[in-house]
């Protein structure tokens, strides 16, 4: 075993651990002679130690046990994702009421509501002491809340039913702005002979305007466009 000097001990196994390039941690240490400093020169002696390093065992691998045929016999196998319950239409209503409480006390609207049905509508008219806020500008608040409820009803629930929200009397007076705009529009059409493109509608009110001037043989109605964009043009019905 090698040996290590120095002036005392601690510059001896500093020598050691330089020479072996271990950390004091990684050794045990003998001390053979401790040193003497001697006097005026004479009589000194250094101290002298060994280092001896410290070995780990190594680990033997364990071999993965293996599941006997016992064992995979019994366990169960992966069931496969299911698909989300669908509701009665009765269910999913009642908890579409809560959704949508949830939803306008969240963006600090909070509306009561009562629900009506009309041939193939839900409505749900809500009260709030926040009208305007509720709404929108051009209604686009209520407009993406009635867009989120027709979602939530679609995936919980089988069969197909509109459903729409109503803030005090604002799908009626709604309704009266676009028959005007269609009036307007068809004016314009009958008057230049050029087709007349209204502002973008939500799908109901689009519905609406066709409905609405079905009855004015001088025009007839498409829509263009897609998602939030999607317009109704408005023109001749001797265009075709």
């Amino acid at each position: 075993m090698p040996t290590f000097e120095g002036k005392d001990i601690q510059a001896a196994i500093d020598a050691g651990l330089a020479a072996l390039k271990l950390t004091r941690d990684k050794v045990t240490v003998d001390v053979l002679e401790e040193g003497k400093k001697g006097f005026l020169g004479f009589g000194k002696q250094p101290a002298i130690v060994t280092l001896n390093p410290i070995t780990v065992a190594e680990p033997t691998p364990v071999e993965p046990e293996q599941p006997s045929v016992e064992d995979v016999a019994t366990e169960p196998a992966d069931q496969p994702e299911k698909a989300p319950m669908r509701q009665s239409r009765e269910a999913t209503i009642e908890a579409l009421k809560q959704y949508i409480t949830d939803i306008t006390a969240q963006i600090g609207t909070p509306a009561t509501m009562t629900v009506t049905k009309e041939h193939k509508q839900v409505i749900f008219h809500l009260k709030t002491t926040k009208e305007g806020l509720l709404i929108g500008k051009h209604g686009k608040t209520i407009n993406a809340l009635q867009y989120l409820a027709q979602t939530y009803y679609d995936h919980h629930t089988k069969g197909k039913q509109l459903m729409m929200l109503d803030v005090g009397d604002y799908r009626q007076r709604r309704a009266t702005i676009v028959k005007h705009l269609a009036d307007k529009a068809a004016r314009e059409v009958v008057a230049t002979g050029k087709a007349v493109t209204l502002e973008p509608m939500p799908a109901f009110e689009r519905k609406i305007v066709h409905g609405y001037l079905t009855n004015n043989r001088h025009v007839q109605t498409h829509s263009e466009g897609r998602g939030d964009r999607r317009v109704i043009v408005v023109e001749s019905a001797r265009s075709f």
